[in-house]
């Protein structure tokens, strides 16, 4: 599936593979409404994160990465690689 916007917004098919993007009705619909194969949601990552460090306890597992120190040369989880 590809977002369409810009100049593709009123494109009744995509560019690329050439399939419909609105679903085909047998009816007549009186508002002359398309209905879309896929709505892209958007959910908002700023109150989800608030509410994880509202909690200590969670708040403590979300900043294990960043707090956590390890011995020089072992490693015991991915976070311990240099990037």
């Amino acid at each position: 599936m590809i977002a369409c916007w810009k100049d593709d917004i009123d494109l009744d098919y995509y560019k690329f593979c050439g399939e419909a993007r609105y679903k085909l009705t047998r009816e007549r619909n009186p508002n002359h409404t398309k209905t879309s194969y896929a709505v892209l949601r958007y959910l908002p990552i700023t109150p989800r994160l608030q509410r994880l460090y509202a909690l200590q306890a969670t708040a403590e597992q979300m900043t294990w990465h960043a707090n956590h120190q390890t011995e020089k040369g072992s490693m015991r989880h991915p976070s311990n690689v240099e990037a």
